[in-house]
């Protein structure tokens, strides 16, 4: 690394804590980070503060330009702009990356977007999926009004304990979360060589686990001395079939598209609230699970912005854990 701020290729050019000026030669990728974990220092820079993340971001060289990609939990700025998290931008000469109250300014000179036909760079093909999966959304039942008079503080903590340990919930039972949507947890479970039982099981017993979980979210909050009511959250399952593939800027953004999971989402709100049953699912789902967990037929339902009426199925009671499926054989074939 060197002190002098001219070079004649791309380059990224700061000033550290001490003052000193240093630029880096950018050949191919500079990680920025805290730490950056198995990078050596030549391909880094690192930016020692605490709201900076390990592993930040990354700046590359495309066939396009160079690009950046945010990979931070506090935020990455270009040109005092926050960038969407998870997001890629395409970065231009005399740019202005901020971090950690890090300004570094990047330098592209005589840089030219390369030829499509050359194989500069070889690119990733990304092929949308059709895949079965089975969707869980467990969803917080008068979230608004108690964000309303509650302290955004109380809210957060909240919220938080509850994505924590739902998290850790839907990983034990080898499920993806795909995402936090406000005050909802989505997760899946893709079904490998057709429609399977034991990851419809898996995903209800997912469900099971943390509404059992609720009541020890809520002793522990208020032993923090956090003032609240028990949280009733409903939750929503369904089974079907989505196209899985990425879009947008994000290059982390996994995209699930499908009716299915609209619908689970709209099970979640019902759940709990309009439907007595706290864990609701659709009849995709129960011919799944039937013959392993006690259900109840809850009839023929109108479900908001949908036309027609769902068979929604509940769970009767809620057994702590569901045997996990083997050599049983009532097990569906």
């Amino acid at each position: 690394m060197s002190s002098d701020t001219t070079t004649r290729g791309p380059n990224l050019q700061w000033q550290d804590e001490n003052g000193v000026a240093h630029r880096l030669s950018l050949t191919d990728k500079i990680f920025l980070g805290r730490v950056c974990r198995g990078i050596e220092r030549e391909k880094c820079i690192l930016v020692p503060h605490p709201r900076v993340s390990r592993d930040h971001a990354v700046v590359r060289l495309t066939r396009h330009g160079a690009e950046i990609t945010d990979l931070s939990k506090n935020g990455t700025w270009v040109n005092a702009v926050r960038m969407a998290p998870g997001a890629s931008r395409q970065l231009q000469d005399g740019d202005v990356i901020s971090l950690g109250g890090r300004s570094i300014r990047i330098s592209l000179p005589n840089l030219t977007p390369q030829p499509e036909s050359d194989n500069w760079m070889e690119q990733t093909a990304i092929i949308p999926t059709a895949v079965c999966i089975t969707s869980l959304v467990a969803d917080v039942r008068g979230f608004s009004a108690f964000s309303q008079k509650t302290d955004s503080t109380v809210v957060y903590t909240l919220i938080e304990a509850i994505f924590s340990r739902f998290s850790t919930i839907v990983s034990a039972h080898q499920g993806t979360v795909k995402d936090y949507a406000g005050d909802a947890v989505f997760a899946f479970w893709e079904h490998t060589g057709g429609l399977a039982p034991e990851h419809a099981l898996s995903a209800c017993q997912a469900a099971i686990d943390q509404l059992h979980s609720v009541p020890e979210i809520h002793r522990q909050l208020t032993d923090r001395g956090l003032a609240m009511p028990l949280p009733v959250l409903g939750w929503g399952l369904t089974t079907g079939q989505i196209t899985l593939s990425h879009y947008g800027s994000r290059s982390a953004g996994l995209a699930l598209v499908g009716d299915c999971i609209n619908l689970a989402f709209r099970l979640s709100s019902m759940a709990n609230k309009t439907l007595s049953a706290p864990i609701v699912m659709c009849r995709q789902t129960a011919s799944l699970v039937e013959w392993k967990l006690p259900l109840m037929d809850l009839g023929e339902q109108e479900v908001r912005g949908r036309s027609g009426k769902e068979h929604l199925m509940g769970i009767h009671m809620m057994p702590e854990r569901i045997d996990r499926p083997g050599h049983d054989h009532n097990q569906p074939q």
